[in-house]
């Protein structure tokens, strides 16, 4: 085959050299396919860890949120003091400051008629706000009797001359806060409906606002009404804008039925966006004022049943869950809850019904600060701190609650 032995070795030469580049090419592919592979899965492996990392912290789907609040301490002269607090649900702590918003010289009333939590107050004439504060202030108008505060606004119910014993309403006043600028307007918030017996009613006529509302940067204003029938429960939803305050829509809504009690008030009803919540028997009333759906938030009762775990107490009265405040999309609820001697408050804080935390005011004068997990975060020892004490457990105001002045 070969002529000599030269060709013959310089042939075995080559096909070495051939051999031996086939595979270090062959080697080099296969390495670099490991080292691929090995990449590819340590990707992966960083990306799910991140992401379990993610879903077991509750706190990195939400925002910065640190809800203000109010706490009372007593003062000599039976005078109360309103201290700044701040509940930081992100890291499931309250601070309580030293800054003080006002001070209460009338023992009977405590709490503001509204305060948003930022800006505007609204305060009752033996009120004394701070040098910081004042600016904030709106004091109550001489003859407020039966005036429903809001957010930015006041509503006042103007009565007919009708010698009957009970008047009728007319129309209502309303004061619309835009900046430093008041406007009064008349408004006619009355509605002819039937009752569930076909009789002629007119809603808005006898009864007081449940809640009211008032938009300065839209100009939409809003007022809810209740009336309970022999059957069923409804509310009624006043809409219409400053620019055209006399056009008004109403939208009827039906509330579920089930032997629940409705009870809604300005002090215990809440409009978070367009949700807005009622307090009722042992659940959570919540009206979707843009589609008009009524529903029992059952899962966020027992969510909020579920956060401590209760003792053998049973008082003689139901432990409702009340809305009592609201800060941006925050909703705040009150639920007392029972110990083996007595009944405490619990304090949950919830976004689009979910749950942010706790506050759980125990007897023996400790905070529990709960985080979303339902277990304690932090914990906080008040007994120093001379605070103001309502039906037996420290006073806390939340911003956002509307009320009546009487």
């Amino acid at each position: 085959m070969f002529n000599s032995y030269k060709e013959e070795a310089y042939f075995a030469s080559s096909l070495y050299e051939f051999l031996r580049k086939e595979f270090l090419f062959f080697m080099k592919k296969f390495f670099l396919m490991v080292f691929t592979l090995i990449f590819i899965a340590t990707g992966c492996y960083t990306v799910d860890n991140t992401k379990v990392t993610e879903k077991e912290s509750p706190k990195s789907d939400i925002g910065e949120i640190k809800i203000p609040f109010l706490v009372y301490t007593n003062e000599p002269g039976n005078k109360h003091s309103a201290m700044l607090a701040y509940w930081d649900l992100n890291n499931s702590k309250v601070n309580l400051t030293e800054k003080m918003v006002y001070v209460s010289e009338d023992p009977n009333f405590v709490t503001p008629l509204f305060w948003d939590g930022d800006g505007r107050i609204v305060l009752r004439k033996t009120y004394y706000p701070t040098d910081e504060y004042k600016d904030k202030v709106d004091f109550v108008k001489g003859n407020d009797v039966g005036m429903v505060y809001g957010k930015d606004i006041e509503a006042k119910g103007n009565l007919d001359d009708n010698p009957e014993p009970i008047k009728k309403v007319k129309n209502y006043t309303l004061y619309l806060h835009n900046g430093s600028d008041v406007m009064e307007k008349n408004v006619p918030f009355l509605y002819k409906t039937k009752d569930d017996k076909g009789n002629d009613i007119t809603v808005g006529e006898y009864n007081q606002p449940c809640f009211i509302d008032y938009d300065s940067k839209t100009g939409d204003i809003t007022f809810i009404f209740d009336y309970q029938f022999e059957t069923h429960s409804n509310i009624y939803v006043a809409k219409c804008n400053v620019g055209n305050i006399d056009k008004i829509s109403w939208d009827e809504i039906r509330l579920p039925g089930g032997g629940v009690v409705y009870t809604p008030c300005p002090n215990n009803t809440m409009l978070v966006g367009s949700k807005y919540y009622i307090q009722c028997f042992k659940t959570l009333g919540e009206v979707d004022l843009k589609t008009r759906k009524a529903t029992l938030l059952d899962d966020v009762a027992k969510e909020c049943r579920s956060i401590v775990k209760e003792g053998s107490f049973k008082p003689d009265y139901s432990k409702d869950i009340t809305p009592v405040g609201k800060y941006k999309d925050v909703l705040i609820l009150n639920l007392p809850i029972s110990t083996d001697t007595n009944v405490e408050p619990l304090i949950c804080a919830f976004k689009d019904n979910k749950l942010l935390g706790a506050i759980h005011l125990k007897s023996d004068d400790r905070w529990d600060v709960i985080g979303p997990d339902k277990k304690v975060a932090s914990s906080m020892d008040v007994k120093g701190k001379n605070l103001y004490k309502e039906f037996g457990a420290d006073l806390m105001y939340f911003p956002g609650r509307e009320d009546i002045s009487y």
